[in-house]
């Protein structure tokens, strides 16, 4: 992946929790996040307006998944009844919610010489080259920041998807592989294919690799980037079947960009 700054961090399943987690030279890491996510947060600068029907008028849907006893990173954890977005972010979503609060949405891309018309650029530059236009704005949003990530979700009254979220929706309480069980293949998940023309594509285009709650896209097309600025989920540009699975983790910054990761947005459920 380019620009790679952080680990892969692979992990071995089982019902009792997690192995220990190992860099690819097969070393242990004592932990998963090895720099700070603080930083200067611009989500102060959008505070949520019209938040009831706003989620609804750019597209996002949210499915209600149920809580259960899940273990996670070794720790037996409750996980909470949430509601998680059908797809990741979209380019689509991203025009309409500009069209409707613009000025917000401006705020949210304020650093120097990234603005939201770059980001969209550089959305409709990783798309596959036979994706026909009309497609298009249904592929994801890329190169995002973890910031602005995080002001887009507070804007339309949601967050951006925790670590344990995604991996209840990813891998059920039944510690599955994927979504749909564990095998693989491109009619259930967009990844690299050898033979074809690679980018990133629709959401949806691959309902065969659907989740039990009727999430799409969990496994493939891009890396979801979670609240704890971890990457979940392999990519249209992942080669190797252990990225593309619900339990391997791949550590980055919240700064980096890059044009295989997206995100997807939950809410939580009183």
């Amino acid at each position: 992946m380019a620009g790679i700054v952080g680990k892969v961090l692979f992990t071995r399943w089982t019902r009792a929790g997690f192995g220990n987690q190992l860099n690819w030279h097969g070393r242990l890491l004592n932990k998963a996040i090895t720099r700070s996510t603080a930083g200067p947060s611009r989500i102060g600068e959008v505070a949520a307006v019209d938040q009831s029907d706003l989620a609804a008028r750019i597209g996002l849907v949210f499915k209600r998944i149920e809580g259960g006893d899940f273990i996670y990173q070794r720790q037996p954890a409750q996980i909470e009844t949430f509601a998680g977005a059908e797809t990741s972010f979209t380019i689509g979503m991203l025009k309409k919610l500009l069209e409707l609060k613009e000025d917000r949405v401006r705020a949210i891309f304020s650093q120097p010489n990234y603005s939201v018309e770059q980001v969209l650029r550089n959305s409709y530059g990783a798309i596959a080259k036979d994706v026909p236009e009309a497609e298009q704005d249904n592929c994801p949003l890329v190169t995002t920041d973890g910031y602005e990530e995080a002001a887009i979700a507070e804007l339309v009254g949601a967050t951006v998807m925790t670590e344990r979220q995604w991996e209840r929706a990813a891998a059920g309480t039944d510690g599955r592989l994927r979504p749909w069980g564990n095998d693989l293949d491109h009619d259930k998940a967009v990844y690299w294919d050898p033979d074809g023309i690679n980018g990133t594509r629709p959401v949806k285009l691959k309902p065969a690799g659907v989740s039990g709650e009727g999430l799409y896209d969990l496994i493939g097309n891009v890396w979801e980037r979670t609240k704890e600025r971890v990457l979940r989920g392999g990519s249209w540009g992942s080669h190797s079947p252990g990225r593309l699975r619900a339990q391997a983790r791949y550590e980055y910054y919240p700064e980096d960009r890059d044009d295989r990761i997206g995100f997807r947005l939950a809410r939580t459920i009183k």
